[in-house]
């Protein structure tokens, strides 16, 4: 996998619960009488349907659509080019054909169906998988950075089948895998080269036999380049030949039987290695040592890391009085990019523009720029109240136009007929902006208008365009073409259309910006062309700089000679002086610093460089030509094959029972046709499916078969059987389960990204009965003679169900921090012949108000009720549910609950005999509600009649103390066979109460461990009122008794 930004936060996406597939429509869900995840989740939508093609070549099968049928033949050459280099250097061949799968844009690639949304998010540039062996990659890349992709993910395919992935198996280090796929890529930007120069010399060279994952850095980005770095270590030492036997030696020790991979292949201990590495890596970077630090420019007007909550400054756009800066940075509180104000006096923060979440904005996130980052972001308006910057929303992203005073957005342009637009800029007049964006995966300059909205090609041209700036008087453009593998400025005639090279050579420049009507200023990696660099120190220099052009004379000056780099310049035009503000790197953060332009380091003339040539793209290696005969229509079902390792799931009540679940799935190579085979238990209760999944289109449905058996507690007397023999009916006694074999359908339609309609069906044959057969025979009696029929149904039903669901919620680790997330659902099963008929409404709407980092308060109502002739009915309690009861202790066709609950954390991370568990953190509870049947009778022993929530009215009650025995103890009947009860003295009760309600109260902490929330729960329960509670528990203990504290340990995440 190859990243293009940080990836910040996780999300949970709708098509995932799909594909698990839940059965709705009346029945239960499959996993969901103990889901560990109980959460709706959002939708990961599939704004296009592709009609996939398969073009067979010798070494690929590549999967593309008719959109991009322009593009194969490019394509094709790329891939067995990069094939034919990977498998040279490696010495290895596949045996198989690699699956490639293109798509023409990054926001088609975000739609694949083969991982998780996160496997292709906007930080994703491309990946590889080891399950298939596929490649799955959007081509809109520039022609020789497209050619490195596929080289990179192409070489993760080698490295798969060199190493095998197993559970079982050691892992490999990340920096092996995703520094070797770079390192075969053999392309360093200056960015990437950035980072290791400045690890070298800034001494911050981690330990990479000890390094994992992506290790305790702030840039993601610096794994790949160090492992790239490790790579280019043993070739310097051993040859390509001595990177060979390190794979081949890694493989030993990952599989086990080998000795450590370092001293078979390299015979050096891994202490040795590691000193050796650095070593090299000093030595590579020490003519630079005595480069300028961004401490030679002067104070730093980025925020202070140790003293607000944003980290790094990624970019930066001047107010035009030039007292204002906005940037771009993230804020590691809210784990999201904001745009906030600095002063450039003194880069005090003046406003946050974008606080809080983005969701509450109206947009989803602020786009990051990927792999042109050092290009800019945003752009203010002439008159420096507004500031344009692009957002996600749906597929397309946003243009948003924002009032920096009142931070009012006061335009939102979608950008539907473009994909990816970046770097706006604002025309004098500010009626226009210009920006860059790509049509057909090809990147060009656009003009719109912002009162009619239309949109303009100025370029159309087959190179990659980047970054226009207008000039002050708004009759051309400068912008950044990427031609011959540099990036370069050009000029556009606004009128005429005329293009005009304007840099040369093998260096690569950013954007530009006007310091006056003929002079640019923008960073280049050029050095002075008239001292000659030694070869080593040219490879491992590319630094960024800051440099000026007359458009007029042609003369370039030089202002820096950084050690990291100096990207991002803006002209300060503060009245006093011609201030430059750019960004700069240094132990791996990022800063802003200024300098003032006065005697410059180097001049040249821009003809030093080179002249305008006839400019001639990337062209691969090796060449392909078309055979239109190895292309043909990809089959709905062909070659469906095993899906990765099946999932374990694991859970456990607050009453001890465990659940466990797993799903085995198989899937065509493009992951739109899915067969999954479900399986789970709770205690002895089992539950199997077989599904199919539809995932091809926005519209997404699935065909489900299964047998599913749940259990819960009848032990509600007066409803399910006769109430004097509640004290007889112990709870394990009153063990019922509810079967359920037959079909359904469920089909899920996204409205946006945070809200969708379901809709389902099936046809179901239901049996509820007791475990205990003597039990379900009085049960039976009773129902049938109080109701007229039985409480418990056995038939058949066609449910139809509809539902409105919304997920905003915004996760961390241990759950649910902010937002608000419901469903709304109703279904009905017609009375068709002798089948059951019922409604059935339901309601779960939660919400999370965010108290600090990562502290919330958390509440949630439910509420369900179900008519007709054989009603439905819904069992809770325990869990997170209401807390302090026993698991499932109540039911009813009515059922409502509220909780509220303060969550917060304690302690990071513990150390434990077991190892470091994840955080522990506590919780204040409290919870109330209740389930009741229609005509059930109250509980109580006072007035009697029906179900009573609550009461503040005084009544007379009579407390049952027990039941009337004989000599030898056993208890005596009435002519009815129904024991004589024993009551104790009149007491009147006053005061609110909750009659037939149940409420609860207490703490709990909850940590991680083996990847599983565990919760310690210590609650007591309530009914408000004593009195009450020592009359209804009379034969229990009374109030004193209820009221203990009540300890519960169970594993799943909190609602």
């Amino acid at each position: 996998m190859r990243t293009r930004v940080p990836l910040l936060s996780p999300a949970f996406a709708a098509s995932a619960l799909l594909a698990a597939i839940v059965v709705t429509g009346g029945a239960t869900p499959a996993g969901a009488q103990t889901s560990l995840v109980p959460y709706f989740g959002k939708n990961n939508i599939h704004y296009d349907k592709f009609k996939w093609m398969i073009y067979t070549t010798d070494h690929f099968e590549i999967y593309y659509y008719p959109e991009i049928e322009q593009h194969l033949e490019r394509v094709a050459g790329y891939a067995e080019s990069a094939y034919q280099q990977i498998s040279a250097d490696l010495k290895h061949d596949l045996s198989f054909k690699v699956p490639l799968m293109l798509f023409k844009t990054h926001s088609e690639f975000e739609q694949q169906n083969v991982a998780g949304p996160d496997a292709s998010s906007e930080g994703v540039a491309a990946f590889a998988e080891p399950t298939r062996d596929r490649m799955l990659l959007p081509i809109d890349e520039p022609p020789d950075q497209l050619y490195g992709l596929i080289t990179h993910e192409l070489t993760h395919i080698f490295e798969f089948d060199i190493i095998p992935q197993s559970l079982i198996r050691r892992s490999v280090p990340l920096w092996v895998n995703e520094g070797l796929s770079d390192y075969e890529r053999a392309q360093w930007n200056p960015i990437d080269l950035m980072s290791v120069r400045d690890a070298a010399v800034a001494d911050i060279v981690p330990k990479m036999t000890e390094l994992e994952g992506y290790g305790n850095t702030n840039n993601p980005r610096l794994i790949y380049n160090l492992g790239h770095a490790v790579f280019e270590f043993i070739e310097a030492k051993y040859g390509k030949e001595g990177i060979r036997q390190f794979l081949f030696a890694l493989r030993k020790s990952v599989i086990g039987g080998g000795e450590d991979a370092y001293e078979e292949a390299l015979r050096m201990k891994k202490d040795e290695f590691d000193q050796a590495f650095e070593r090299y890596l000093k030595d590579r970077f020490k003519p630079f040592r005595d480069k300028e630090r961004p401490a030679d420019y002067g104070r730093d007007l980025s925020p202070n890391r140790e003293k607000t909550n944003y980290a790094d400054a990624f970019t930066i756009a001047p107010s035009p009085s030039g007292d204002l800066m906005a940037i771009a940075t993230v804020n590691r509180k809210d784990r999201e990019l904001d745009v906030i104000l600095l002063s450039t006096k003194d880069g005090s923060i003046v406003r946050n523009l974008t606080r809080g979440f983005d969701k509450d904005m109206g947009f989803d996130h602020i786009v990051f720029m990927g792999e042109r980052f050092e290009m800019p972001w945003m752009a203010w308006s002439p008159r420096g109240d507004r500031l344009a910057y692009f957002v996600r929303t749906e597929k397309e992203r946003t243009l948003i136009v924002q009032n920096v005073l009142t931070r009012e957005v006061e335009l939102r342009i979608p950008m539907a007929t473009v994909d990816e637009p970046e770097s706006p800029n604002f025309s004098p007049d500010g009626r226009t902006i210009v920006f860059d964006a790509l049509r057909g995966g090809v990147g060009d300059i656009y003009t719109i208008d912002l009162q009619s909205k239309a949109i303009i090609n100025l370029t159309d041209d087959k190179f990659s365009d980047a970054a226009p700036v207008y000039s002050l008087d708004g009759t051309y453009i400068v912008y950044n073409v990427r031609v011959s593998g540099n990036n370069k400025l050009w000029r556009l005639d606004v009128d005429t259309k005329k293009k005009t090279q304007l840099t040369f050579g093998t260096q690569d420049e950013t954007a530009a910006q006007f310091i006056d009507d003929h002079t640019i200023v923008f960073s280049s990696t050029a050095t002075d062309p008239a001292v000659p660099l030694e070869p080593d120190v040219a490879r491992n220099g590319n630094i960024y700089n800051i440099w000026t052009l007359d458009l007029k004379s042609g003369e370039l000056r030089q202002y820096t000679d950084a050690l990291g780099g100096n990207w991002s310049p803006v002209v300060l035009n503060d009245g006093k002086s011609n201030r430059i503000a750019f960004i700069s790197y240094y132990k791996g953060e990022y800063s802003i610093h200024t300098l003032e332009r006065k005697e410059p380091l180097h001049t040249a003339a821009s003809a030093d460089f080179g002249a305008p040539t006839e400019v001639i793209d990337f062209q691969a290696p090796l060449q392909h030509t078309l055979v239109k005969e190895n292309i043909r229509k990809k089959g709905t079902f062909e070659k469906m094959f095993l899906e990765g390792r099946p999932p374990i799931n694991v859970g456990v009540t607050s009453n001890g029972d465990i659940f466990g679940g797993s799903q085995v799935s198989f899937g065509d190579m493009t992951g739109d046709q899915q067969i999954n085979l479900f399986a789970a238990s709770i205690s002895q209760y089992r539950t199997l499916s077989l599904s199919y999944v539809n995932l091809s289109s926005r519209f997404q449905w699935a065909l489900q078969g299964y047998s599913q058996t749940v259990f819960f507690y009848g032990s509600l007397g007066g409803v399910f059987f006769d109430p004097s023999y509640s004290p007889f009916i112990s709870r394990d006694l009153a063990i019922a389960t509810r079967t359920i074999r037959g079909g359904s359908a469920i089909g899920i339609y996204p409205l946006d990204r945070y809200r969708r309609l379901e809709l389902s069906g099936g046809l179901l044959q239901l049996n509820e009965e007791y475990n205990d057969p003597g039990l379900q025979q009085q049960a039976e009696a009773y129902q049938a003679a109080t109701f007229g029929q039985a409480v418990f149904r056995n038939g058949t039903l066609m449910p139809l169900g509809a539902a409105f669901v919304q997920e905003t919620t915004i996760f961390r680790e241990f759950g649910p921090l902010a937002g608000n997330t419901m469903r709304l659902a109703y279904d009905a099963s017609p009375k068709i012949g002798s089948m059951l008929s019922r409604q059935t409404f339901d309601a779960d709407v939660r919400h999370y108000l965010r108290l600090g980092g990562s502290g919330l308060l958390a509440t949630r109502f439910r509420g369900f009720k179900s008519k007709g002739d054989f009603p439905d009915f819904l069992y809770f309690g325990g869990n997170s549910e209401l807390r302090g009861y026993n698991y499932l202790e109540f039911a009813g066709q009515n059922t409502v609950f509220a909780d509220a609950e303060l969550r917060f954390p304690l302690i990071e991370a513990a150390l434990t005999p077991i190892g470091v568990i994840g955080g522990i953190r506590g919780v204040f509870f409290a919870g109330v509600g209740g389930a009741w049947f229609d005509h059930q009778p109250s509980g109580d022993t006072c007035s009697g009649g029906g179900y009573r929530f609550a009461t503040s009215s005084s009544e007379i009650c009579r407390p049952i103390t027990g039941y009337q025995v004989d000599s030898q103890g056993n208890p005596l009947t009435d002519l009815a066979g129904t024991p004589v009860l024993t009551y104790g003295p009149a007491r009147n009760i006053s005061g609110f109460r909750l009659k037939d309600g149940r409420a609860s109260y207490g703490i709990g902490l909850e940590t991680f461990a083996l990847g599983f929330p565990i919760h310690f729960d210590w609650a007591w329960r309530t009914l408000f009122n004593k009195d009450w509670e020592d009359v209804l528990f009379a034969t229990q203990g009374g109030s004193s008794n209820f009221r203990k504290p009540r300890f519960a340990v169970w594993i799943g995440y909190d609602f």
